[in-house]
C-alpha cells in the first residue's frame, strides 16, 4: 500500500470516526428532544385538563346563577305586580276620593315598583344571553309598523312636562317579517325611552323606511350626546355613559346590551350616530328575508 493509500485510509477511518460522534450527538439531541417533548406535551395536557375543569366551573355557575336569578325573579315580581296593581287601583279613587299628597304619594309607590320591575326584568334577560338560554318566539307576518306605534303610545308619556316635541316619518306601510313581537317592541322601548330620558328640549324622531330587502328603523333626539371616549360602553352590560350618569341615571345599563343582542338573535344590526351637544341616533336594521322560522302551532 503506497503512502498515498495510507493517508486515504487514515482519512476516511477518521471520517467513519467523525460521522459517528455526529451520529452519536444527534441520537442524543433526539432524545433531549424527546423529553423535552414529552414535557410539554405533559404540560399541556395538564393545562387542558385545567381549563376544561374552568370552563365546566364557569358553566355550573352560569347555571346556578340562572336558575337562581329565575327563581328569585319569580319571588319578587309576584309581590311588586301586586304593589303597582294596588296602587293602581287606589290612585283610580275605587275605594276613595284622595287628596292631592296622598295621590302624589301613591303615584311614587307605583312608579318606584314598575322602575324596581323593569330592572329585575332587565337582569333575567340578560342572564339568559350570557347563558344562552334566551328564546324567541317567532311569529310570521310581523307587521314592524304596528310595532312602531305600540311603543310610541308606551313611551309617549315619559315626555311630562319637557319642551320635547314627538316626531315621526313613517311610511303607510312596512314588509312584514318574521320575529318575535315582544321582543323587537322591547328593543324599540329601550331605545325610545333613553331618547325621551336624556333629551329635555328640541324632539325625539322616529323613522322608518325599507331598502335592499331590509327595514331600518331610526330614533333620533336632541339630547347632550354621546363623547367618543364612551362610545364603548354603550352596548357594555352594567355600564352606563358619562352623559348617562351626569343625568343621574339610575338604570343597570343593560337597555342597550340587551337590544344590541336581541337585534342580532332577529340576525340584524345596530349602531348608532352621536355628536356631542347635538344628540344621537340610534339605527335598527332587520332583514326582511331571515333564516327564522315561525313556531309551529300544535
Amino acid at each position: 500500500m503506497s503512502v498515498s493509500d495510507a493517508d486515504k485510509a487514515a482519512a476516511y477511518e477518521a471520517t467513519i470516526a467523525e460521522l459517528k460522534k455526529k451520529i452519536a450527538q444527534l441520537e442524543q439531541q433526539h432524545d433531549d428532544d424527546m423529553v423535552e417533548l414529552q414535557a410539554i406535551n405533559d404540560e399541556f395536557e395538564r393545562a387542558y385538563d385545567e381549563a376544561e375543569q374552568a370552563r365546566k366551573d364557569v358553566e355550573r355557575a352560569n347555571n346556578v346563577k340562572s336558575a337562581f336569578l329565575a327563581s328569585m325573579s319569580h319571588e319578587l315580581r309576584t309581590p311588586l305586580n301586586a304593589i303597582i296593581n294596588f296602587s293602581k287601583f287606589l290612585k283610580k279613587g275605587i275605594p276613595g276620593p284622595l287628596t292631592e299628597e296622598q295621590d302624589q304619594l301613591i303615584g311614587n309607590i307605583a312608579d318606584s315598583g314598575q322602575h324596581l320591575l323593569n330592572l329585575i326584568n332587565d337582569v333575567l334577560d340578560m342572564s339568559k344571553i350570557e347563558s344562552g338560554s334566551l328564546k324567541l318566539y317567532i311569529e310570521p307576518e310581523v307587521d314592524m309598523r304596528d310595532i312602531i306605534e305600540t311603543a310610541l303610545r308606551y313611551t309617549g308619556s315619559m315626555i311630562g312636562d319637557k319642551t320635547v316635541e314627538l316626531q315621526k316619518e313613517l311610511p303607510e306601510t312596512l314588509p312584514k317579517l318574521n320575529g318575535d313581537r315582544k321582543r323587537l317592541l322591547q328593543i324599540l322601548l329601550n331605545i325610545l325611552s333613553n331618547a325621551y330620558k336624556f333629551t329635555e328640549q328640541g324632539h325625539v324622531k322616529i323613522s322608518a323606511r325599507s331598502e335592499n330587502e331590509k327595514i331600518v328603523i331610526a330614533v333620533s333626539d336632541t339630547g347632550p350626546g354621546i363623547a367618543t371616549e364612551d362610545y364603548k360602553d354603550v352596548f357594555t352590560a352594567f355600564k352606563q355613559t358619562t352623559s348617562g350618569l351626569r343625568q343621574g341615571g339610575s338604570g343597570t345599563g343593560l337597555g342597550m346590551p340587551i337590544s344590541q343582542k336581541l337585534v342580532e338573535a332577529h340576525q340584524g344590526r345596530i349602531w348608532f350616530e352621536s355628536v356631542v351637544g347635538s344628540g344621537t341616533t340610534f339605527f335598527v336594521e332587520l332583514p326582511v328575508q331571515s333564516g327564522l322560522k315561525p313556531e309551529r302551532s300544535t
